[in-house]
């Protein structure tokens, strides 16, 4: 009996998990790799709205779910818009919700192909799902790193990225964190390509905001002042904002208002069309 019991909490357990991925709301399964999320509507949706995907950063110490709060302020500012919060592969959120995937030690080891690919693929299935006009990805930390990787790796994806507080230069921003805090792992040995080497890959047709905390001591300026500079010198468009702040810069006023801009300017151009 105890054991036809713990079978049944096992199988309901399983079905509630399946269930979370089969609504697009809360989850997004491609090729039985789910992805966790949460959806937020604006008022006034049309047929074609503007996609929003909100990625939070490593949140070595805690269940990050601010990437939610950020989509609700997007949602709550905007009109004709999919404003969704993303939890990024392996991670656990505040609800006890899980996505597929490893979550890897955040020390530049989790914004690899593999992570980006899982990313990608749930952001194209999620455009398809809303037949979404336009789409805009908001990364913040590492979910910069990743936002700064996928739009060279995915030229056609995204219309408009902003790239938040950006370890830019993995390779620098490890050093950093190793003069700061002493944790051996960032001295380990990793392979992986940073945001700044991969430039030529960005198209010349997405819009780049880039927004870093003067007070930034965990991905300092500098490391956005070069890749604007490259972006820039290869003639992309790319607008800069050093603000005042540190790292906790995701919910920041002035991000949220230019995200729903950028997202007006796009409400203008399709009507205008009409």
């Amino acid at each position: 009996m105890k054991f036809l019991f713990f079978l049944s909490i096992v199988v309901l357990f399983v079905d509630t998990a399946k269930a979370q991925c089969n609504s697009p709301l809360n989850g997004i399964s491609v090729e039985g790799v789910c992805t966790k999320i949460k959806t937020y509507k604006s008022g006034g949706i049309t047929k074609s709205p503007v996609l929003v995907i909100a990625l939070h950063g490593d949140s070595p110490f805690n269940n990050p779910s601010y990437q939610y709060e950020f989509a609700s302020q997007i949602a709550l500012r905007s009109l004709n818009t999919i404003s969704v919060g993303m939890l990024r592969p392996g991670y656990t959120d505040h609800l006890e919700r899980t996505s597929d995937g490893i979550r890897g030690d955040a020390i530049g080891d989790n914004y690899d192909e593999s992570r980006i690919h899982q990313i990608a693929k749930a952001i194209r299935k999620l455009k398809a799902h809303h037949n979404a006009s336009r789409v805009v990805l908001a990364g913040h930390s590492g979910g910069s790193a990743i936002t700064a990787k996928l739009i060279a790796l995915y030229p056609k994806l995204i219309n408009h990225a902003f790239i938040v507080s950006c370890p830019c230069n993995i390779s620098q921003w490890r050093a950093d964190m190793y003069q700061s805090s002493h944790y051996e792992g960032f001295k380990k040995s990793l392979r992986t390509v940073s945001p700044i080497e991969l430039t030529d890959g960005v198209t010349n047709d997405i819009g780049i905001t880039i927004f870093v905390g003067k007070d930034d001591q965990v991905t300092k300026p500098y490391l956005s002042d070069a890749y604007f500079a490259k972006l820039k010198n290869a003639g992309k468009k790319v607008d800069y904002h050093v603000v005042d702040g540190d790292h906790r810069l995701f919910l920041n006023q002035a991000i949220l208002n230019s995200v729903a801009e950028v997202i007006n300017g796009y409400n203008k151009s399709t009507s205008s069309a009409l």
